[in-house]
């Protein structure tokens, strides 16, 4: 083994095989029949235990002559938006109050299904889903800041004010009326060399700071 501070051998492969992200950043292993390197999340078919010789960081990985695999990508940042998605992402934040359909993302050249799978695996959602939130969260932040619950509303594209409030209640767990008593935490999505991570603060710091695919996350 290459790096003698790794996990053991037998553990890495078993990561390897179960897909398992508590390892993302701890190695990456290197194929010796493809000469490929890949994160421990990798999908793609799993080679024999024989074969795979592990490296501590994907540097270690190309000086003894791997290239990185086109599957995993383990030079970029775990979780980051992928090229193709980016535009979308940057849409929606500074429109939220569009109403995308599946229609709509083919008309921009994305098929409705692979940005529903990335959306899921990446944030437990739908993409429709996904706009309802960022229109919610605007709105509110919308309330918080003064404005009344019909302004906030109508401004991100609710078509009715019983439909707002029904939607704003089942994301909260209190009616829009109670959000200037609430304080206003803003939320971002990092991606690191572990995997992405979410962010969030009040005007008094930071409240929130975890993996997104830990299962207490949602809590």
């Amino acid at each position: 083994m290459p790096d003698g501070k790794l996990p053991g051998a037998e553990l890495m492969y078993r990561a390897l095989v179960e897909k398992d992200s508590r390892y993302e950043g701890v190695f990456v292993a290197a194929v010796k029949t493809t000469g490929v390197f890949c994160r421990p999340t990798c999908t793609a078919r799993k080679p024999k235990a024989e074969n795979v010789e592990y490296f501590a960081t994907a540097a270690d990985a190309l000086h003894h002559g791997y290239r990185p695999c086109k599957i995993c990508r383990p030079l970029e940042a775990a979780g980051e938006a992928p090229d193709w998605l980016r535009p979308l992402l940057d849409e929606v934040a500074e429109q939220p109050k569009l109403r995308l359909t599946d229609r709509d993302l083919r008309a921009r050249g994305l098929e409705p299904h692979r940005v529903r799978r990335w959306f899921q695996r990446h944030h437990g959602m739908t993409f429709h889903a996904y706009q309802r939130l960022v229109r919610l969260g605007e709105a509110f932040g919308r309330i918080r800041n003064g404005d009344d619950v019909a302004s906030a509303a109508f401004a991100t594209g609710h078509g009715s004010l019983s439909g707002f409030g029904d939607a704003f209640k089942r994301a909260t767990g209190r009616p829009p009326r109670d959000s200037r008593a609430r304080s206003l935490v803003t939320v971002a999505r990092l991606t690191t060399p572990l995997g992405p991570m979410l962010a969030g603060a009040t005007e008094e710091g930071v409240c929130l700071l975890e993996f997104v695919d830990r299962r207490m996350l949602e809590t």
